[in-house]
């Protein structure tokens, strides 16, 4: 399957954790509308829209800070030009966007799942990350989808922060799982470069929760989420049954996706030689350079420059050029193994073999054995999955197999 990602760069604030591309200012959102569309129009034809979309993901910054016409033209366009058979259009939103008219407005353009990023209850720990939302409007946003026609959504936690107690992740906990909700996304707070928190970080302002501090949360919080009903499907990631996120599970698992606006991101996977030749052929011209055998597989990015990406100044095109990287089958593979394991269904030898041309040396398969024989992983036949207790572990895991 492939996907779509639409990358919507508003926000009306930058929280104190984020690297996404945004812009604060507002008086774009037309413009920005009108080229998108005209992005999307320039694929038609394209080796990109020869193949069938079962996804589409509106995220950014704020998608929800453009109105749903706005919204509606750029699903219509998409639409003409692609082949979208879709299982799920996914709009991200913040709680203070949200009104019971506006997301009924939002499914009758078609969108029929929602992302929104509530990340804490605690006004202590919304204003920590500089959110635009309170406590109310977290709260008021909730009940608003639990009323609305949306049966599919997810709400995104944080945990992890700096002095956060396990008292009040609990009650974090308690108050989301009031509304039921069929997923939940929880992540814990990192500290990302070029961002006010590393910045606070490195002035000694703040200091980061303690590493067994955070795995202690995460457990925690693994164990009332699957207690309430949730599986644990990846790392992050807890659904009720047949509520996962079918999205993300395109990036987990090398399917090509395609990103739109700027500062999104794609992977292409060519599945024949010929659909190799056409996607190096391209004719926006910005995979020249590459020869067909460097091309085992392609991600590239659009630039993080709205007013180029408006104007189509020749520098933003030209900067296109140098953000393309060929992927080599051993690099897809690890990361294959990498992202399996942090997923229930774990990775399998056998399409290490086949898809990747990759097979466990000695030292890893005995690594493997032993990791079973500790109850870390466990195996069914050649597929291989962490456990409950290993899953605490699993970029440890990874690292150490894969080194």
């Amino acid at each position: 399957m492939s996907g779509i990602y639409v990358h919507i760069p508003f926000c009306k604030q930058a929280c104190s954790y984020c690297d996404f591309y945004f812009v604060t200012k507002s008086d774009q959102k037309e413009n920005f509308v009108l080229a998108l569309i005209a992005e999307i129009a320039a694929l038609e034809g394209q080796v990109f829209t020869k193949e069938v979309v079962r996804s589409v993901y509106f995220g950014g910054g704020t998608p929800s800070l453009l109105s749903a016409d706005q919204l509606g033209r750029i699903i219509s366009e998409l639409e003409r030009v692609f082949s979208l058979e879709l299982d799920e259009l996914t709009i991200e939103m913040n709680p203070d966007n949200v009104t019971s008219d506006y997301l009924e407005a939002l499914k009758d353009v078609g969108f029929d799942r929602i992302s929104m990023g509530v990340q804490s209850f605690s006004e202590k720990s919304l204003i920590f990350m500089n959110r635009a939302h309170d406590r109310t409007q977290a709260l008021q946003a909730l009940q608003d989808i639990v009323t609305s026609s949306f049966e599919n959504y997810t709400v995104d936690l944080i945990y992890g922060q700096p002095d956060q107690t396990s008292t009040e992740l609990q009650e974090d906990i308690d108050q989301l799982m009031v509304f039921n909700p069929p997923h939940i996304s929880a992540y814990a707070l990192t500290i990302e470069h070029n961002t006010r928190l590393a910045k606070q970080v490195e002035l000694g302002r703040i200091k980061p929760a303690d590493d067994d501090e955070v795995a202690d949360q995460m457990d925690l919080l693994a164990t009332f989420l699957v207690n309430y009903g949730l599986e644990r499907y990846e790392v992050s990631s807890f659904a009720k049954a047949g509520f996962q996120a079918k999205h993300n599970q395109i990036y987990w698992s090398h399917g090509n996706y395609l990103g739109l606006g700027p500062g999104s991101h794609s992977f292409w996977w060519p599945k024949s030689p010929i659909e190799k030749e056409k996607l190096m052929g391209y004719d926006v011209g910005f995979f020249r350079g590459l020869s067909s055998e460097q091309a085992t597989a392609l991600r590239w990015s659009n630039p993080k420059d709205l007013m180029g990406y408006i104007h189509k100044k020749n520098e933003y095109q030209q900067r296109l050029y140098s953000l393309v990287e060929s992927t080599s089958e051993l690099s897809l593979a690890e990361e294959y193994i990498w992202l399996g394991l942090r997923t229930s269904r774990g990775f399998d030898r056998g399409v290490l073999s086949e898809r990747y041309n990759y097979e466990c040396n000695a030292k890893q398969q005995n690594r493997l054995e032993n990791l079973v024989n500790d109850g870390k992983i466990s195996q069914d036949g050649e597929c291989f999955s962490l456990t409950r207790e290993g899953i605490r572990l699993a970029d440890y895991i990874a690292l150490d197999l894969l080194s």
